[in-house]
């Protein structure tokens, strides 16, 4: 069998997240996405809002409803740069016998080659590249040596303009975010007044 890994800061995390993971779930006959809140993204820096409890809780949560997504608080646990290599190398081992995808956007899936000892990353994952852009995407990896050097599948998925960030905006401007995060997800945040949310927002 098979299972795919799925990092992000989750700050929060929204249908978008859980839309691109069951897409994958359904593509590549998955036995389950793994959910990793990271601590520090590399090439990113640590910009977050919510607190590593909180995002962790909300992404737990959001997926609690679907069988096939777990959670784990791998990268927030090591409390340091959340380097891909490490986190991929450690689900390598403990899942010795599954093929191991890794589920990444399309801004990332540009930064690539940029990747902390992307080499010896590469040959312990086959990468999904979750097109925002299909066609140029394409382009990006069809005029790049480097792809030829990884394994990797370009995966359709709806496109879900939506962005943690602007979950955030909407909720310091008090407009709707309905929709775009799970019920239990803006239960959670109205509950602790996360983003500046209250009980009365819309």
């Amino acid at each position: 069998m098979s299972i795919a890994l799925y990092g992000g800061s989750f700050d929060p995390i929204h249908i978008g997240h859980l839309i691109t993971a069951e897409t994958a779930l359904d593509t590549y006959d998955l036995e389950k996405v793994i959910f990793i809140p990271s601590y520090i993204t590399p090439l990113k820096g640590r910009e977050l809002e919510a607190s590593d409890e909180n995002r962790f809780e909300m992404t737990k949560l959001s997926t609690k409803g679907n069988l096939k997504f777990e959670v784990s608080d791998y990268e927030i646990s090591n409390e340091g740069v959340s380097y891909s290599y490490n986190t991929v190398k450690y689900f390598s081992e403990l899942y010795k016998n599954e093929k191991i995808y890794f589920i990444i956007g399309t801004d990332r899936a540009k930064d690539l080659k940029k990747w902390y000892n992307i080499g010896e990353l590469a040959k312990l994952v086959t990468f999904i590249f979750v097109a925002r852009d299909e066609e140029d995407l394409y382009k990006v990896v069809e005029g790049d040596v480097f792809y030829k050097s990884i394994s990797y599948e370009i995966m359709k998925s709806p496109i879900i303009e939506i962005s943690s960030s602007l979950i955030r905006k909407n909720l310091k401007n008090k407009k709707s975010i309905n929709y775009m995060i799970t019920d239990e997800c803006r239960s959670y945040i109205e509950e602790l007044s996360l983003y500046g949310i209250s009980r009365n927002s819309k």
